[in-house]
């Protein structure tokens, strides 16, 4: 059985025009992709930037890029790939980060949407959100709606400023008049 270990790490090929990185080793693509890691496309397993920083932070794999430089820490690659690096990134991993070591399977949706499952099974879809940044109620709700017409429960992940997470469930109640 190969682990994901870092004794044993891997090695990853970074896309610097789709911010992506690939591998095609079916011992890494058949053990990343049992833990909810990456999409497979073919024979290929496709990381998303935030997959490969976790990758990266963790010491289980090594970044090589289109023209061969191999990158082994998150600052080389941001050094190197900094144009990947949108302003919304670290709100992004440290939810992913912190979904992970919560002993969570962790799917990339898109750059503000993970799909979890948790512990007992149950899956649920997590909307990362950044303190200060306004967003309106009607998108919370259509984010709720979304959600609840694909049978998943709705999770706010709201990262502070100082990078704290607060978790909070969303649901859509009725108000009645009596």
């Amino acid at each position: 059985m190969f682990k994901l270990s870092k004794v044993n790490g891997f090695e990853v090929v970074f896309n610097d025009e789709a911010c992506t990185a690939s591998t095609s080793d079916q011992r890494v693509v058949n053990m990343l992709e049992e833990r909810w890691i990456g999409k497979k496309r073919g024979r290929e397993l496709i990381l998303e930037l935030v997959e490969v920083a976790y990758l990266i932070l963790e010491g289980r794999a090594s970044v090589k890029t289109m023209n061969g430089k191999y990158i082994r820490s998150l600052n080389e690659l941001m050094q190197h790939e900094y144009k990947c690096f949108k302003d919304f990134f670290w709100p992004q991993l440290l939810v992913y980060k912190d979904l992970r070591d919560r002993g969570r399977r962790v799917r990339v949706v898109d750059q503000e949407r993970f799909l979890i499952k948790d512990k007992s099974g149950d899956l649920r879809l997590v909307l990362v959100l950044e303190e200060k940044k306004m967003r309106g109620i009607t998108d919370i709700m259509r984010e709720v709606e979304n959600a609840r017409n694909n049978s998943l429960q709705l999770v706010l992940a709201i990262v502070s400023l100082q990078g704290d997470i607060t978790y909070y469930e969303a649901n859509k109640i009725t108000l009645e008049v009596v």
